[in-house]
């Protein structure tokens, strides 16, 4: 009877301590940091020294003096039934250095208005389908209508992704960036 009663225990823990690893089981050992490169001369961008995801271009390189805010990655997602929270997300610095470039480079295309505005862009990758999609966030300041000029611009502006060689740990990411432009009598 107490062979059977061990053996029914033992089933028993491993039943419930099998699924709950798998469901939050650690990541693959092949993870990669995500430190910025310090210079990327193929895009011209160069990383301040202080936050290490807000992308900085060459101000000689603009017309226009857009500020943008530090990028947040607002869903990294993997398949299968577990979460990440977005604190534990890695930062995809090539889509991310990139976006910033095509904002502060197509200043011109944003809405004209008297005492500037701020535009919240919101960038859906998608590592699996290799997709890339940029749409207008809600918390900014102009209406949706108004940007859709600005988002065409932005989107045209980026390169061409080469899927296979940008690191990342997650197949799926959201990220948001703020930018504000200034009064347009300023341009």
């Amino acid at each position: 009877m107490r062979v059977q009663m061990i053996i029914a225990l033992v089933a028993g823990l491993v039943l419930v301590a099998v699924p709950l690893y798998l469901w939050r089981r650690p990541e693959p050992g092949e993870r990669v940091d995500p430190a910025p490169a310090p210079h990327d001369s193929a895009m011209g961008l160069v990383s301040d020294g202080g936050s290490p995801y807000v992308p900085l271009v060459d101000a000689s390189a603009t017309q226009t003096t857009v500020k943008l805010s530090p990028f947040k990655v607002l869903k990294c997602q993997d398949p299968g039934p577990g979460k990440t929270v977005p604190e534990r997300c890695d930062h995809v610095t090539f889509f991310e250095d990139a976006l910033a470039r095509a904002i502060r480079e197509n200043g011109l295309c944003a809405p004209t208005v008297q005492k500037g505005l701020s535009v919240t862009f919101v960038m859906d990758l998608d590592f699996r389908k290799q997709k890339l999609k940029v749409f207008h966030g809600q918390s900014s300041s102009v209406a949706k209508t108004k940007t859709k000029e600005l988002l065409r611009c932005v989107e045209r502006a980026l390169p061409t992704p080469d899927w296979e060689t940008i690191p990342h740990q997650h197949s799926h990411y959201v990220v948001s960036v703020s930018a504000t432009y200034p009064p347009s009598n300023l341009f």
